[in-house]
């Protein structure tokens, strides 16, 4: 191995005294934590876990059978993300004067592992991250609610049915809960409003339906939501635009909702992306785009839209791709020149000639 030195920020003694004290103290950091011991009963919890799940920690960690050691001590979430190191664990090692391990993070990811949600799984209560996607694990998942330390918890891709249990509402420390692609059935229990730290949620695919909670209102710390291909219906809450306004991605498309497209979604001013067609039951109009300055995908196919296109619709520097067909907008094509990349206009009630700059778009 190569080790390249770059200009050091410190000149003369100072600057070789000051890389010898950060690489000591990230030896000495080193050894307090191979020193320390996994705790017993988190050992005995992770054994009896993978031996239900049919799996085994790889060679990158549980070195002589301590699991709190080689990249399991690694705080850098690249190494966690390894596919090379699946399954994988994160241990924190600074308790008990450095002496003493606690597991953090789980994570078993497209193994094509079968099994339930193992009760095993509070014996792990320092776990705050929970990462079991594409698998085909299946079961109840009340007992999640009880893993109070959960930020981070993505079941998706898997064969979880029934209702989603309500005592999923008591993870009040959640950030990013993802559920998607699962057969769940039912409806969005109405205490998942209370994870009002919650950030990014994924609901896609799951076989939801019902009305979208008004608890969610209280989810005012969201930046992304996908609830796209359920079965959700009546109008779509006024608090999306209300209270929603950190939203970045906003995916709801294939669903049944009542028109129109809610007016406060005005104030979604940090939105990159909206996806949402197949609104019925009521004529919707673009006038809310105009605050979305931060817009670069947009598609509002299928949704009875009933108005003439904004005359800076498509002069955004922003807006790349725009997907507006089978509507019903009426008038002509704004004739301003366009930066857009993909737009889609079929399907739609529009006159006039084409503007001069269509033939400067990859898709017409």
């Amino acid at each position: 191995m190569v080790l390249r030195l770059m200009k050091p920020l410190l000149s003369g003694s100072k600057g070789l005294f000051f890389f010898f004290f950060v690489v000591l103290f990230w030896c000495s950091q080193s050894i307090k934590a191979q020193d320390a011991a996994t705790d017993p009963s988190e050992v005995r919890a992770l054994n009896s876990i993978f031996q239900q799940w049919d799996t085994q920690a790889v060679e990158s960690w549980n070195h002589s059978g301590e699991p709190c050691s080689g990249v399991a001590l690694s705080q850098n979430d690249s190494v966690f993300e390894d596919p090379s190191n699946n399954p994988v664990i994160r241990c924190d090692c600074s308790f008990n004067s450095n002496t003493l391990c606690h597991i953090t993070r789980l994570r078993v990811v497209d193994l094509n592992r079968r099994g339930e949600v193992q009760q095993e799984l509070l014996n792990l209560p320092f776990l705050n991250y929970l990462k079991i996607d594409q698998n085909f694990f299946s079961g109840p998942l009340a007992i999640i609610g009880n893993m109070f330390r959960l930020e981070f918890l993505s079941i998706a891709f898997n064969d979880f049915s029934g209702p989603i249990p309500k005592q999923l509402g008591n993870l009040k420390e959640l950030r990013m809960l993802s559920l998607g692609n699962n057969n769940f059935s039912g409806t969005l229990p109405p205490e998942l409003g209370n994870l009002t730290k919650l950030e990014d949620l994924y609901i896609n695919r799951c076989g939801l339906g019902g009305d979208i909670p008004s608890t969610f209102a209280n989810l005012v710390q969201l930046q992304t939501v996908w609830a796209s291909g359920n079965a959700f219906s009546g109008k779509i809450p006024d608090f999306v635009g209300n209270n929603w306004t950190k939203l970045i991605e906003l995916r709801i498309q294939g669903n049944s909702f009542e028109g129109p497209i809610p007016s406060s979604f005005a104030n979604l001013t940090s939105l990159n992306t909206l996806k949402l067609d197949r609104i019925y039951n009521g004529s919707s109009s673009l006038g809310f785009l105009r605050n979305l300055k931060n817009l670069h995908d947009l598609d509002l196919s299928f949704n009875n839209l009933t108005c003439t296109i904004p005359s800076d619709m498509f002069t955004r520097d922003s807006v790349k791709r725009s997907f507006l067909g089978n509507n019903s907008l009426t008038g002509a094509i704004p004739n301003q020149p366009s930066t857009l990349h993909t737009i889609d206009l079929s399907y739609n009630l529009l006159s006039g000639d084409l503007p001069s700059w269509e033939d400067r778009i990859p898709r017409l």
